[in-house]
């Protein structure tokens, strides 16, 4: 029995170490082949996915585009005063302004016709201007000075026959006196000449008022200033805007126009720093904020954003700040600028 199980044994062995069947080494090697494959794929699956983590940590957070108000913080502990919280400030775009007045300046009235048609411009926007400086003129203007010449050559035709008639009636008085002449042939020429006299007064009187109406025919400045804007040009009659707009621009505002969610976090006195927004000057002003707005208004708000036509309907409340006494000469002539406001905390 255990001779049996030896002999089992020793053929079992030796059947193990026999050589293969040649047949299957083909699929031996295929199966090995597609094993080492999955092996790269895995491992290049597996350095793929360490790269994206390593370069989602390193890439920097995006900040929200800029509004008319927008909110930044300064995380320097130097700044704050506290390592642990950052300085929160307000920033805003707006527009600069004349501090002093600002006229808008409607067309004369006529008796008829309506309201005149503009017939010469002498001044462009942006231009300084003197009190009294003759800045446009109106179609009424010739008319009126065809009515003067006329009533001027009226005056003067009257005038010579009432001196000539003032010659006689004196003559004819003393002859009169002498019984030369008849009293009823006084009494014509005293009446003739007053009544040359009182035409005189009625065609001066004419004259007179076309002289008030030639005023109304030029449009001069009432105040020393700047041009700040023309709505009518050659040809057109005004509409209800008037002819133009001037400012005193003695002296430069800033106007922010601040988003409502950010209103309460400007105060009165707050100092702000102001920049340019299209380069109309290099240098970055200081300045104060002295009134803010008791309303909130539904109007065209300025953004932050560079593209063209890019600002939007929004709330904002506007906000007029005084620049800084050196900076007032730097931005004399940029009524109208745009500019970035930022409201330091």
């Amino acid at each position: 029995m255990r001779e049996s199980e030896q002999e089992g044994f020793a053929a079992t062995i030796s059947g193990n170490n026999q050589p293969s069947d040649p047949n299957r080494r083909p699929f031996r090697l295929a199966r090995s082949c597609v094993i080492q494959r999955f092996r790269t794929i895995g491992l290049l699956v597996l350095v793929a996915l360490l790269a994206a983590g390593v370069i989602r940590l390193n890439a920097p957070s995006r900040k929200p585009s800029g509004e008319a108000a927008s909110v930044g913080a300064s995380s320097d502990p130097k700044a704050t005063g506290n390592p642990t919280r950052a300085t929160t400030y307000i920033s805003a775009l707006g527009y600069l302004t004349p501090a002093g007045d600002i006229r808008r300046l409607s067309p004369p009235a006529q008796r008829v016709d309506g309201t005149p048609i503009l017939e010469s411009l002498y001044v462009e926007e942006g231009q300084r201007v003197r009190r009294n400086q003759l800045l446009a003129s109106f179609d009424n203007l010739k008319r009126v000075d065809s009515e003067i010449n006329t009533l001027n050559t009226r005056i003067s035709s009257l005038q010579g026959q009432i001196g000539i008639l003032e010659n006689e009636t004196q003559r004819y008085r003393l002859l009169s006196a002498q019984g030369a002449y008849s009293s009823a042939e006084l009494e014509t020429r005293e009446l003739r000449l007053l009544e040359l006299k009182s035409q005189l007064k009625q065609v001066q009187a004419e004259r007179k008022q076309a002289e008030t109406e030639r005023s109304y025919g030029r449009l001069l400045s009432p105040i020393d200033g700047m041009v700040l804007k023309i709505f009518v040009r050659e040809g057109e009659r005004a509409g209800p805007q008037g002819v133009m707009e001037i400012g005193a621009n003695q002296q430069m505002e800033a106007i922010a126009q601040v988003s409502e969610d950010h209103i309460g976090r400007i105060k009165t006195g707050q100092r702000v720093s102001i920049m340019s927004e299209n380069s109309s000057f290099p240098q970055t002003l200081q300045g104060r904020v002295i009134r803010i707005a008791s309303t909130v208004s539904q109007r065209l708000k300025l953004t932050l954003d560079t593209r063209a036509d890019s600002d939007v309907e929004a709330r904002t409340v506007e906000v007029r700040m005084a620049l800084a006494p050196e900076d007032l000469a730097i931005v004399q002539d940029l009524a109208g600028a745009k500019i970035r406001v930022t409201f330091q905390p």
